[in-house]
């Protein structure tokens, strides 16, 4: 008797993908060209309300996707401090300015609750995708808060995928990602004024399996 064996295969590619697709690279330098194409990384700026001369934070900054695009907005005359937690990141981050031959950056290793930004003489600050990362988010936001003018602009962009908008804040962070409500009441109790808020503002659903929502807040 001749046995006939089936194998059948589930492709696991064909599931639906569900938030902070792990898999996609979207932070290193080799994934910035695709990244400019749904990123709205011009957008974003145009709400830090940043100029020639201005001084901004990329707060999580990575190998420098929004830090090397700050940088030629703020001219030489302008500063960009770009923090990250991990060494590695910023040593790249340095790599890429010697290469662009860039000498208005300075880099700054953070902690997971303090930026190590200096006091009051910030223009802008930005956040992107970093947010849900951080372990104290009152003391975050109060660091950020004493490093900016007066009237200087706190945008964050976070991500968070469809079927986990109403979950708790932990169950959120553990994906990586946040929802806006959550953002909003920090920033409320932190003090800040909230000039503009959008959700979903970015959509990244075929990249990362979400949508990012973005919030522009003043120091009042």
């Amino acid at each position: 008797m001749r046995l006939t064996f089936t194998i059948v295969f589930i492709g696991f590619l064909s599931l639906p993908v569900r938030g902070q697709d792990s898999w996609k690279n979207i932070y290193t330098e080799s994934a910035w060209k695709e990244r400019d194409q749904w990123q709205r990384a011009n957008d974003i700026m145009g709400k830090l309300d940043i100029e020639h001369g201005s001084k901004v934070a990329d707060i999580g900054c990575h190998e420098g996707y929004m830090t090397l695009k700050l940088s030629k907005i703020v001219g030489a005359s302008g500063r960009v401090y770009a923090v990250d937690v991990e060494q590695y990141k910023l040593d790249k981050l340095k790599s890429n300015l010697a290469e662009s031959n860039i000498h208005n950056v300075i880099t700054i290793k953070g902690d997971y609750d303090n930026p190590k930004l200096p006091t009051d003489v910030l223009d802008a600050a930005l956040i992107i995708d970093t947010y849900h990362e951080m372990d104290d988010h009152d003391e975050i936001l109060l660091h950020v808060k004493n490093s900016l003018k007066i009237g200087g602009r706190l945008v964050i962009c976070e991500p968070i995928a469809e079927d986990r908008r109403k979950s708790l804040r932990e169950d959120q962070e553990r994906k990586h990602e946040l929802g806006m409500n959550y953002a909003l009441a920090d920033l409320q109790k932190a003090g800040f004024s909230i000039l503009f808020k959008q959700d979903p503002y970015i959509d990244r659903v075929k990249i990362k399996g979400d949508k990012m929502w973005l919030i522009v807040a003043q120091k009042k």
